[in-house]
């Protein structure tokens, strides 16, 4: 549905030999070692989600700056200024929140719980933000020629990957003793 320059498909491989040499890891570990990375992995996924949205916002303010309705720019309506205020904040708040969560990996101290925090909570920010950048540019959101429409499609998988939110959520309630 979206990401179209990702070729995704499921793999089987049968009765296939690697040499020694070219194992990486122990044998029959692949899941424990690829759980051991989903931390970073959720981390990775959270500075992405982020990056993607704030440059897809930024042309967004740009683009009410420039769209005129009623023979005023569109960003000027009180809604939309309102609207506007409300995703940069939540931008800047969540990646505040990814930034300590980077520091803490640097220091070897990102925990599970706290990536999934970030991994989710970006994914949920990145798909509320490009949401309403694509309502913001009208029926132009909805063209593929516009890249907030492609941005917004290309999004929805994040809630999905890397875990889904749901599972993340998940995690943190196990944290808390639930």
């Amino acid at each position: 549905m979206g990401q179209t320059e990702s070729d995704t498909a499921e793999l089987f491989f049968d009765n296939v030999w690697v040499p020694h040499a070219h194992v990486i890891g122990k044998v029959d570990q692949g899941f424990v070692h690829m759980m051991e990375r989903l931390p970073q992995e959720r981390l990775g996924g959270a500075v992405a989600n982020l990056a993607h949205a704030a440059q897809i916002l930024a042309e967004t303010i740009e683009y009410t700056k420039q769209r005129k309705a009623f023979g005023q720019a569109i960003g000027s309506f009180q809604y939309n200024k309102l609207l506007l205020a409300e995703l940069v904040t939540q931008m800047e708040v969540a990646q505040a929140f990814v930034d300590q969560a980077v520091m803490a990996h640097n220091d070897g101290e990102l925990t599970a719980v706290d990536a999934a925090k970030a991994k989710w909570w970006s994914a949920q920010v990145q798909n509320d933000v490009l949401d309403a950048c694509v309502q913001l540019h009208g029926g132009y959101g909805f063209m593929n020629e516009y890249r907030v429409a492609r941005a917004w499609r290309d999004a929805r998988v994040t809630k999905i990957w890397a875990g889904s939110n749901e599972i993340m959520k998940e995690l943190i309630g196990r944290d808390l003793g639930l």
